[in-house]
Order: structure tokens, then sequence, then C-alpha cells
């Protein structure tokens, strides 16, 4: 048994903890309040975030133009001109809505600019959320796009996925290409394909009582409140870890007493 590094009489026992364990403890402990307090400051980020997106979501919409010219354009409002192709539509399956299994429903937009020869002339949009009518429902039925405008917000891609990636598996249903996972690189990518460059980002469509999209779209993708669970548990882990540096380093003082014997 090696030796301990001190001993401290506590309550009738000898707290003496050894050289690794405590090495071990001295190392682990500030990670895990490293970690705590790290999921803190993300929860005080993500309280900021959605305090400057609900700002954006109260002011009025800008042109495409003026949007991309922002420094933060991401969740600006916005109208685009321009007009609706209303024969392709990229629909992904397994998205939920209050608990309801259904489809995200993306369709293309072309820009005025497309006349002008501009690469990037489409535009893919969110239409929004359709309900899994039954187990055996492959696509959704789509109301044709047919809108004589288009206003939203933009939606800039946090990163891709290459799992999704390299495992996105597309069908076709007449004009519907379907998948079950992804992120908007790879349905960007599918719209290239099939003859459709778009800019790199997403409109999602301005909420309309009388639409059959839902049209509801969570600010973050993790809340405040969960950074603050996750902060929870950090600090409950460096709780535990202290309680158990402390149990297993106490020695019961008759023990010493008879060895000094």
């Amino acid at each position: 048994m090696s030796k301990p590094l001190f001993q401290l009489p506590i309550g009738g026992r000898l707290f003496a903890p050894s050289l690794i364990p405590t090495i071990a403890f001295l190392l682990l402990l500030p990670v895990l309040l490293r970690l705590g307090v790290w999921q803190l400051d993300r929860a005080q980020e993500k309280r900021e975030l959605i305090a400057s997106l609900e700002a954006k979501s109260s002011q009025q919409s800008i042109s495409l133009e003026q949007a991309l010219q922002l420094e933060k354009p991401d969740q600006t409002k916005v109208m685009v001109a321009g007009q609706p192709v209303n024969d392709v539509h990229l629909v992904v399956d397994n998205q939920k809505h209050d608990g309801r299994l259904g489809y995200e429903v993306y369709g293309l937009w072309q820009t005025e600019s497309g006349s002008q020869g501009n690469p990037e002339e489409y535009i893919l949009v969110s239409r929004g959320w359709l309900p899994r009518q039954d187990f055996y429902q492959k696509v959704p039925n789509i109301p044709k796009f047919t809108d004589n405008k288009l206003s939203g917000q933009l939606y800039f891609s946090k990163g891709s996925n290459q799992v999704v990636a390299q495992n996105a598996q597309w069908q076709k249903f007449d004009d519907a290409w379907l998948i079950g996972q992804f992120d908007l690189e790879t349905i960007a990518e599918k719209a290239g394909e099939i003859g459709y460059y778009t800019a790199p980002f997403v409109v999602r469509q301005q909420a309309d009582s009388s639409s059959p999209f839902v049209r509801q779209w969570e600010l973050v993708a993790s809340p405040p409140e969960k950074h603050i669970a996750y902060a929870v548990q950090w600090f409950g882990m460096a709780l535990v870890l202290i309680i158990l540096f402390i149990v297993l380093n106490l020695k019961r003082e008759r023990q010493d007493e008879s060895a000094n014997g």
C-alpha cells in the first residue's frame, strides 16, 4: 500500500490520501467543473441568440438583396421576387411536429436574376410540414407550388453532416424526391443533380393560416434549458468525485494506533 501524502483527523477517522488517487482527483475535478461552466456559458449564448432572432422576427420584411448585405442575414424576414417551380419537390421523411410523424417539404423558387444568367438562380424553399396520413403512405399529397410571391425567413445551414451525405438514399415518386435523413447541403446537392443550382440558404415560408402546411420552426436546435441540464450533470459528477475521494481515503484511527503499538 502506498504511503499517504498527509493525514488529517476527521471525526474519529483519518483522511489519508495517497499520491496516485490525489493526482487523478486533481486532474479530473477541474475538467468536470470547466465543462459545467462551459455549458452555462452556452446557455447564456443561446439566450442572447434567441433574443436576437425574436427581435428579427418582429421586424418588417426587406428584399433579399438588402438582407444579403447585412452582417448577419440569418433569420431575416425577406420578400423575394420571381416565380415557383411547381413540378419539383424534395421531401424529408420522419419529421415530427407535436409528437406526430410527417414530412418537411422543400420546393424551388426561380429568382428574377435567373433571366440574367445568374448560376444560382434558384432558392430552396421550406414550404413547411405535412402530416403522415397512415403507415403505408410514402409521400404526402403536396399542393402545387403556385404562390405568386415568396415571403419568409432566411435560414443558413449550420454545417454539413458527412454521415448523412454518404448514406443519403433518395427515392423518386412522380414529381417528388424522398429522403429519410438529411442536411441542407444534401438537399442542395440533389437539387443541383436534377438541374437546379441553388443559393447557399433556405427561405422558410411565412406562416399562413389558410395553408395546409405547418410552419413552426425552432429558433435554436438546443434551448438554454438543455445546456443548464448538462451543466447540472457535470457539476453533479464533480460533487460525486469529491465525495468519493474523501470517503475512499478515510481510515479508522485505531488501525493507525495498532500499527504504532
